[in-house]
């Protein structure tokens, strides 16, 4: 991972960190926006009855029943944009990665929150779930620097995969529900 790599001196990870937070705040501002012109065409119980859905589908991924072809852009950041610059490059890599569009997604479980910003959630809520979803981002890459034995964390996350999978799943169909039922007021 570029993060553990000589390119991350000083305060890159902070720059990139901030990259994250940027990149999530502006899905989340643009996916509300959308969502802005669809919600009033959408019925609630339709809304509730897509977001169900494609949690079911989301899960059964999460749970390891099949395996699906998420819709992503699957290439990686290229490094020239980091090494560009030891402020702006990092920051640029941590947006693009923050946004969620130019990375690869390893769960299906962001989509259903992309799906909620579009269709039931308002612009207060959605723009805390875009720092949300850059600070969890950030949060999983500076854990692994600030571990020190990159492979020790890299073997502890492929033997927990499974079990954090199930705790996020779980936790995202409780949160599901939650705004299913303020939503339905």
């Amino acid at each position: 991972m570029l993060l553990s790599s000589s390119v991350w001196r000083d305060n890159a990870r902070w720059w990139f960190s901030g990259g994250l937070l940027l990149g999530g705040l502006t899905t989340a501002a643009v996916a509300v926006v959308v969502g802005s012109l669809v919600r009033p065409v959408v019925p609630t119980v339709l809304a509730a009855m897509l977001m169900g859905g494609l949690f079911l589908v989301v899960a059964g991924q999460e749970f390891g029943l099949y395996r699906l072809r998420l819709p992503q852009n699957a290439r990686q950041v290229p490094q020239t944009i980091v090494t560009a610059d030891s402020r702006y490059g990092p920051l640029q890599f941590g947006f693009e990665m923050g946004t969620g569009v130019r990375t690869y997604m390893t769960s299906g479980l962001p989509h259903i929150l992309v799906l909620g910003l579009l269709l039931l959630v308002p612009w207060d809520v959605a723009l805390v779930s875009g720092i949300a979803f850059g600070g969890g981002r950030a949060w999983m890459a500076l854990s692994r620097l600030w571990h020190g034995d990159v492979d020790a964390w890299d073997y502890a996350q492929r033997r927990y995969d499974r079990l954090t999978r199930i705790v996020l799943t779980v936790g995202t169909g409780a949160l599901l529900v939650a705004i299913l039922l303020i939503a339905g007021r």
